[in-house]
């Protein structure tokens, strides 16, 4: 994998500006998306992971599980994909801290300050659990917050998605410590109320500063998390309502069945109890509003409750003391009284000054739409209204209209939208992006686009999100998961290594074992790769097969040694060649047979032997050799 450094460029598109963060398994990037021209940020696995399938199959999970979600409240993932050998996501860009940041720094939130920002991370856990996703790691370092003050839930890497734990099993402890439910530290099976539990920390530690368990070790967190009941909130800070104190401990239950088994539970009991919270003062009118900061705008909530000194705060001066205004007052009264109808005039006309700017709430969840309403000094009433432009649940807007002006107090009619009408998504599956993404637009579909590798060509829908003939409405959005093409990987070479080894080199490379044929060997031992095909060194569609060649041993046909003896060399050297022997070798000895006449052979006849590899030989009569006898004394020789 080559070096990731500031100015590399990412996908084709994605130019790294600097490191942002750096997280257990991954390092966040900005980068400017050259293609949109907008900042994003690219989360990069980290280069130690990337061999590692469990961790790659981890984070590819908090891309599919992330992409598959739409809300206001969710950290929007663009884009997916593979570089030099690791893998990244690129998600939207927020320059803000995250909630982790604005406790570190303010301290505890006031109570209704905290339930709206809880208001808000329920919401974004509804969306996700009614996807079959539960979050697992809900703390406030993974919620961040927006250059409008909204907070947004991010970091899905360890969710799990319907029923699959091909990741994060039962029996392991995955998520941070002080914020573990107590079936998560046991290695229970999670469900929603499981991101609930952890919320209701949340919440604690945004009412009182810190987390009901902490400690040196996680280990020792977690068993704490199991079996000690935590300290009320109201006990750390008698400020908290009785009500709100009641709610925490409820989603602090250890027993998941005895709290809040919902998001949407959770939430309907915080909305119960918001009305009677007291409304910050110093015209906090946001759920969050701006923390001055030199290098970047803060976003944190002003609390009505005096600073503490754990927190390191400046408090600020007292006010001025005010004039003593009793004689004027009295004296105004008695002008007004004579006045009459001109008292009536004015009063009517300084009326006119106390009219209140509507705020925007389009896009806001309904739960913080109507605490941004009412904090700006409003009654709310709701009216639903479909709406394929705004999500359902949350304002498309109000009436009268934001920007004009309505006296305090008066009526304002929030608009919710329930969605665009109900539709069939087309299955696209197999069409090119551009003609899916066309017919999503004609239909009134939102459209997101999410690359990665498959079988399909490239630039080919490969899946979709919801599944084709499906109902959904109009304005959701749609996630086409499109193809880059096959991902290519080398093919190791797998020549003299066994079938067994040659198996386990292709499932390390992402290959498979495809087609074997055997060939006689009498050079190799049985089962040794002769040949493969594609040859090594070349590149092959990550998943296909290589089909390989591997030896057998040759096979062996044996007959009875026939006898020759007797026969001319001629004659047995012609039969033994019928029968498939080579060539014989003959020797020749003297002998009273016939000259040429076979007299012996080896092997011997009626031995089982192989012709193609047994060498035969025989022994041929030379005939008889002719020796001088006496002839006696010569005539004439004494």
């Amino acid at each position: 994998m080559a070096t990731v450094e500031p100015g590399a460029v990412i996908g084709g598109r994605y130019q790294l500006i600097r490191a942002i963060g750096t997280g257990g398994m991954a390092k966040v990037w900005l980068a400017h998306d050259r293609l949109l021209d907008r900042e994003v940020a690219v989360k990069i696995l980290a280069e130690r992971y990337a061999s590692d399938p469990d961790f790659v199959e981890r984070f590819r999970r908090e891309a599919s599980a992330a992409a598959g979600l739409s809300h206001p409240n969710i950290v929007t993932v663009y884009d997916r994909g593979e570089t030099d050998g690791s893998y990244y996501i690129v998600m939207e860009h927020l320059p803000g801290p995250d909630l982790k940041d604005i406790i570190r720094q303010r301290g505890r939130l006031a109570p209704r300050q905290a339930v709206d920002a809880a208001l808000q991370v329920l919401a974004a856990l509804s969306a996700a659990h009614r996807r079959n996703v539960i979050h697992r790691d809900i703390k406030p370092q993974n919620v961040l917050v927006s250059e409008d003050g909204h907070l947004k839930v991010t970091d899905f890497g360890i969710a799990r998605a319907g029923d699959d734990a091909g990741v994060t099993e039962v029996g392991s402890v995955i998520g941070t410590a002080q914020y573990l439910s107590p079936e998560q530290a046991r290695g229970e099976q999670v469900t929603d109320a499981s991101d609930c539990y952890s919320a209701g920390v949340l919440l604690y530690e945004m009412l009182t500063g810190r987390v009901p368990f902490d400690g040196d070790k996680p280990v020792a967190i977690a068993m704490r998390q199991i079996n000690e009941t935590p300290i009320a909130p109201r006990v750390l800070v008698p400020q908290i309502p009785p009500q709100l104190n009641e709610i925490v401990m409820t989603a602090l239950e250890k027993r998941p069945g005895s709290r809040y088994r919902t998001a949407e539970e959770f939430s309907a009991a915080l909305m119960a109890v918001r009305p009677s919270l007291p409304e910050p003062v110093e015209d906090a009118t946001q759920v969050l509003a701006a923390l001055e900061s030199p290098a970047t705008t803060r976003i944190i909530t002003r609390s009505t409750e005096p600073a503490r000194a754990t927190t390191g705060r400046t408090p600020l001066p007292p006010p001025p003391p005010r004039r003593r205004r009793g004689p004027l007052i009295a004296l105004l009264i008695a002008l007004l009284l004579l006045a009459g109808g001109a008292a009536a005039f004015f009063l009517t006309d300084v009326g006119r000054g106390s009219d209140v700017e509507i705020p925007s709430v389009r896009g806001q969840a309904e739960a913080v739409a109507r605490s941004t309403l009412i904090a700006a000094g409003f009654r709310v009433r709701v009216e639903q209204q479909a709406s394929s432009e705004v999500p359902a649940g949350s304002a498309i807007g109000t009436d009268p209209p934001d920007g004009t002006g309505a006296g305090k107090n008066s009526e304002v009619v929030l608009l919710v939208s329930t969605g665009g009408e109900l539709a069939i998504v087309p299955d696209l599956v197999g069409q090119t992006y551009d003609d899916a993404a066309a017919t999503l637009t004609r239909l009134r579909f939102g459209v997101k686009r999410v690359v990665d590798f498959s079988e399909k060509p490239a630039d080919t829908v490969f899946d979709q999100n919801p599944e084709g003939n499906k109902e959904a409405r109009q304005g959701d959005v749609v996630t086409l998961f499109v193809s880059k093409g096959p991902e290519l990987v080398a093919v190791p070479a797998l020549k003299l290594k066994s079938r067994t080894q040659a198996q386990d080199l292709l499932k390390a490379a992402g290959l498979t074992l495809g087609t074997v044929t055997e060939r006689e060997s009498s050079s190799r031992s049985p089962g040794t790769v002769l040949d493969q095909d594609p040859a090594a060194g070349t590149s092959a569609p990550k998943g296909s097969s290589v089909d390989i060649i591997v030896a057998k041993a040759p096979v062996v046909s044996t007959i009875a040694m026939p006898s020759v003896i007797g026969n001319t060399a001629a004659s047995a050297r012609q039969k033994l060649q019928g029968l498939g022997f080579a060539d014989p070798i003959a020797t020749t000895v003297p002998s009273p047979l016939d000259a040429g006449t076979v007299i012996d052979q080896n092997p011997p006849a009626g031995r089982q032997v192989d012709p193609s590899r047994t060498p035969v030989t025989l022994t041929v009569s030379g005939g008889v050799t002719q020796v001088p006898t006496d002839p006696g004394p010569l005539p004439g020789v004494p």
